[in-house]
């Protein structure tokens, strides 16, 4: 019996892995044979693999699903898709490369380094497409990535790498403690993303004046002691990097910081709802969903061998105040600071600042293209949307005045001038026409035969006669629409005016993205017992007529949607307003500063950069027909003190919150 138990020990510690390795062996049994049925009625099969389960390749996988998805490809209806995760143990990701690069798969997307390198090893035959993310870096992981070009690659894998600079969380640290001299690292040393991070920590500590303390570990259990080292060695923060196996025990290095009275900082945002200080890196779920889309571009038929790698990192901060408590030194969060997060966490529970924010860094090199944009005239609105564009364009490698040149042109406000400037276009040497705003839109759904487009700064691209439906609608066009948020704007003005019953708009009649929102707007204030008032012009000239007379009909207030006529002559509308004291609500943030009370709308620089990411899909060779449309609709609310105080209007407690406050 003695002898019994002592081989049980002894094998033990192999338990884990022999399950994990039975089970994937299973789970990979059932796939080979729902693969070969999926390939039979024609639909893809798919495996996404991870390394480990922390939340960073978590979100990763998350997004990659989602965009799939956004993308048409559901699993159990337009795709078989199966999940793998290692659970940190090498031995098992071996196995679990082995089998989903046997060739019955279609695609397989590894997340993280570690699953980038087992799958990249076993697959160098080629026997299945292997698109990779989350990673630090490709060149340096040693799967035939070139760090000089990025058409240079395995013709049978692609993929994004995500290097996250250390030196802004260094800064970062710096702000908020000038006094900070030292910090500590853990980190594994088999891995080659740990390497990479640690080796950059080293130079901007140098650079910086900073101390670097390290400690090394080679598995979960001593995490926790090497951070306590690091407290008693002095340090003045526990500083955490991209490392999978450190993350996996985050918890342990928090703790032994917060029992020493010193911060925690890292590259990884989800740490601070752990008890981190602040975390500034990559946003990984948008890092899963360009991945997706990726992926989708590959299933549709992108030929994978001529799509270039590329480095993208879309960051993200985050900021915890309740990780003040009880540090030892003078750790601050200055309201500068804090107005740079993305999220940040107080007493009161986590609050998200922004639905949108990213800084993309791209490296990629593609075949030169031209592109043309039409847009109404020129306006603060249309120049973010194109900041917007130019910027999602530059993320996918199409960097103007290098890969990318641009042309442009513009309507000057005028409906009748739209068909000609598509005309013109169409008929040139360009690879898309770019179109922004509504009327624009409407004319390349009738006149653009030669060119596919792409459309962004639109309201409802059905209403302009783009298609059907997001997914019925003309072989070559396609973008992104973003409706304003007509019901929260009525609900701002019943809190802005109580008893309010009047309320007057003016807008151009031949639009068809006016007509549409007054449409819904006539539902929504009708049954809010307020009564639209409204007054239809043909020309810019005919504004101030028309505003004048929503004061003679006895309204309220004034409120003007996003109508390109109209918002050519915002100033002539603010007269009215001002002359009879009536606070005037705009649907467009870029107008407020003319002189509104309020803006509820949307940022029409994240519709653009969507509608850049489209465009750099169509350019690398998708079809519009295969892209449905996209809604993008990220909410502002800006509130014009001066105004507000001018008219006698206090803004109530329940408008203040998540609102921008500005002075004219």
């Amino acid at each position: 019996m003695k002898l019994l138990n002592c081989v049980i020990n002894e094998v033990r510690p192999f338990f884990l892995a022999i399950s994990l390795i039975t089970l994937i062996s299973t789970a990979l049994l059932a796939l080979d044979n729902s693969g070969h049925r999926s390939l039979d009625i024609g639909i893809p099969s798919v495996a996404i693999v991870q390394h480990a389960s922390v939340a960073a390749l978590d979100e990763g996988a998350r997004g990659v699903i989602d965009s799939l998805a956004k993308n048409g490809f559901i699993d159990g209806k337009t795709m078989t898709l199966t999940q793998f995760n290692a659970q940190g143990d090498l031995p098992t990701a071996s196995d679990i490369a082995l089998q989903v690069t046997n060739g019955s798969l279609d695609l397989v997307i590894s997340i993280s380094t570690p699953s980038l390198q087992s799958i990249a090893n076993a697959n160098k035959q080629g026997k299945v497409k292997h698109i990779y993310g989350v990673v630090t870096d490709a060149s340096s992981s040693g799967v035939g990535v070139s760090s000089k070009s990025p058409n240079e690659h395995p013709p049978h894998m692609t993929g994004m790498s995500t290097q996250v600079p250390v030196i802004t969380a260094l800064k970062f640290a710096l702000e908020a403690n000038k006094k900070l001299r030292s910090i500590g690292i853990v980190w594994h040393s088999a891995e080659i993303n740990s390497q990479i991070y640690t080796e950059d920590t080293r130079k901007a500590c140098k650079e910086l004046g900073i101390i670097l303390f390290e400690a090394t570990v080679e598995n979960t259990s001593g995490v926790g002691e090497a951070a306590q080292s690091l407290v008693a060695r002095g340090v003045d923060a526990i500083f955490m990097t991209g490392d999978v196996l450190v993350s996996t025990a985050a918890d342990t290095v928090i703790a032994a910081a917060k029992a020493g009275h010193i911060p925690v900082f890292s590259i990884i945002p989800t740490n601070s709802k752990k008890g981190s200080l602040f975390d500034i890196g990559a946003d990984f779920y948008t890092v899963g969903q360009d991945l997706g889309d990726l992926a989708a571009s590959v299933l549709n038929g992108a030929d994978i061998a001529n799509t270039p790698t590329s480095t993208q990192v879309p960051l993200k901060r985050t900021i915890n105040l309740t990780a003040l408590k009880g540090l030892r030194d003078h750790w601050k969060i200055s309201p500068d600071m804090l107005e740079q997060a993305t999220v940040y966490i107080d007493d009161s529970g986590i609050h998200h600042q922004r639905a949108f924010t990213t800084t993309p860094t791209a490296v990629v090199t593609r075949p030169k293209k031209k592109i043309g944009i039409v847009y109404f005239s020129p306006e603060e609105g249309a120049d973010l949307a194109m900041k917007g564009l130019i910027e999602g364009l530059d993320k996918n490698g199409y960097k103007e005045g290098s890969s990318l040149e641009v042309v442009k042109t513009h309507a000057q406000g005028e409906i009748s001038n739209i068909p000609m400037l598509i005309q013109n276009y169409d008929n040139q040497s360009l690879d898309l026409i770019v179109t922004l705003s509504t009327p624009v839109l409407t004319g390349a759904s009738s006149m653009a035969k030669n060119k596919p487009v792409v459309f962004t700064y639109v309201y409802d691209p059905v209403a302009a006669g783009a298609g059907k439906s997001a997914n019925d609608h003309l072989k070559n066009i396609t973008g992104v629409s973003s409706f304003p948020p007509v019901e929260d704007t009525v609900r701002f003005i019943t809190q802005l005016i109580p008893r309010v019953k009047s309320v007057g708009t003016v807008y151009n009649s031949s639009e068809a993205n006016s007509r549409k929102v007054i449409e819904v707007a006539r539902v929504i204030f009708n049954r809010s017992g307020i009564k639209l008032e409204e007054v239809t012009i043909t020309s810019s000239s005919e504004i101030l007529l028309a505003a004048q007379t929503l004061s003679q009909r006895g309204a309220q207030a004034i409120w003007i949607t996003g109508d390109n006529t109209v918002l050519q002559g915002i100033d002539a509308v603010v007269k009215a307003a001002n002359d009879s004291h009536l606070p005037l609500i705009i649907n467009d943030p870029e107008f407020i500063k003319h002189g509104a009370i309020a803006a509820v709308g949307l940022g029409w620089y994240e519709a653009g950069y969507a509608g850049g990411l489209v465009a750099s899909r169509v350019l690398s060779g998708e079809s519009p027909d295969k892209i449905p449309f996209q809604e993008v609709a990220v909410k502002k609310v800006i509130l014009n003190d001066s105004v507000a105080k001018r008219l006698g209007i206090t803004f109530p407690k329940s408008l203040l919150e998540g609102a921008i406050r500005v002075l004219n």
